[in-house]
């Protein structure tokens, strides 16, 4: 696997690192140099394999002419050698995030980018990670959890160091839309959420809506968990909209993981095939996969990230699809969502005789 490269450093010390902002930036500084150069910034993934450092060699010159320009006195080979690792943050510093979380100080983290300063670690018989004793607080206790989530998940130093900061809230570390639609429009949407509990209270029901442009009525089936029970709980029923609670037993303990799942059955897809997908809480990773069963062929294919702000991105760079012998298959990937945001993937299809 190829280490980051200083370039990765550089944007998240600028507040640069979500893909708008760099465009902005990187179009400002294109438009320093040449306008021609406008526009003609690296796609999300390009992107995305710079920092990681999967390219080889140097981008092409004009892109590193524009690098050049975005960081001055910065040379294009010295973004693209591998950053110094920095020390995982300790307990301390991570008891410290959280306890500003749970008061509510904390900053925002910027797409889940601010590391914290880490504190050098002493050296002994046992291993520095050591935790003796029981957390003397809610904070301390939160701290241990997300090390020992990090360890558990491999999630790095950097991204659990963002996680403290979201301390106070629920957050998804994956959730999943899967949805299934038979020859004839009908579908089921099944939904699945791997929630971190970031609060200092246990969480015990999670409140969910369900929309279908048509239906015969939203039926809702919980789906068993080797953890805890969940049970739906129907709350109010207005037209095409149903909104409901999932009843958890026993309850997410703070620093907890809970996996909530269940179907959605009654939508049917007629005219107009579109799914829209909002976050409600911090979402880690969200996967949006759907099956459209009987149809020859996809005829066109869009996908969009809307952004708390009401600016709209494309995403047609982590749209993926594919066509077999049971239809069509469309999946979308996103990362570090935050609340009030979605996506949206439109498609068209083809029949036999259409």
């Amino acid at each position: 696997m190829a280490d980051p490269v200083v370039l990765r450093d550089l944007l998240r010390e600028k507040h640069w690192q979500k893909y708008q902002t760099f465009l902005r930036e990187y179009d400002k500084a294109a438009a320093s140099i040449d306008s021609s150069l406008v526009g003609t910034a690296p796609s999300r993934a390009q992107l995305h394999r710079w920092q990681c450092g999967e390219l080889k060699g140097l981008p092409h010159p004009q892109h590193c002419e524009v690098l050049e320009a975005m960081f001055p006195g910065r040379k294009a080979a010295e973004m693209f050698v591998p950053a110094q690792r920095s020390a995982a943050p300790s307990t301390a510093d991570l008891a410290a995030a959280v306890g500003d979380g749970l008061e509510g100080v904390a900053p925002v983290p910027s797409a889940w980018s601010t590391p914290l300063r880490p504190v050098p670690e002493s050296s002994g018989p046992l291993p520095a990670k050591t935790l003796r004793g029981p957390a003397h607080d809610q904070a301390e206790s939160l701290a241990r959890a997300l090390q020992l989530l990090g360890k558990r998940r491999r999630i790095p130093d950097e991204e659990i160091a963002e996680l403290a900061l979201l301390a106070g809230h629920l957050v998804d570390l994956e959730m999943e839309c899967t949805i299934d639609i038979e020859p004839d429009g009908w579908s089921s949407v099944t939904y699945r959420f791997e929630l971190l509990n970031l609060t200092n209270a246990p969480i015990k029901r999670l409140l969910r809506e369900q929309w279908f442009e048509n239906t015969d009525g939203v039926r809702i089936e919980p789906h068993p968990d080797g953890e805890r029970r969940v049970s739906i709980q129907r709350l109010h029923d207005i037209g095409n909209m149903t909104k409901f609670a999932c009843v958890l037993s026993p309850p997410i303990e703070p620093g907890g993981i809970g996996t909530v799942s269940y179907t959605s059955r009654g939508g049917r897809f007629v005219h107009d095939h579109y799914w829209q997908q909002s976050t409600p809480r911090n979402t880690r990773h969200l996967t949006l996969t759907i099956r459209h069963r009987g149809v020859d062929m996809l005829v066109g294919c869009t996908a969009v990230e809307d952004q708390p702000d009401g600016a709209q991105v494309s995403a047609i760079d982590d749209l993926f699809c594919v066509e077999d012998d049971e239809g069509a298959l469309i999946t979308l990937t996103r990362d570090y969502l935050q609340p009030g945001q979605s996506v949206t993937i439109r498609w068209e299809v083809a029949r036999g005789g259409s």
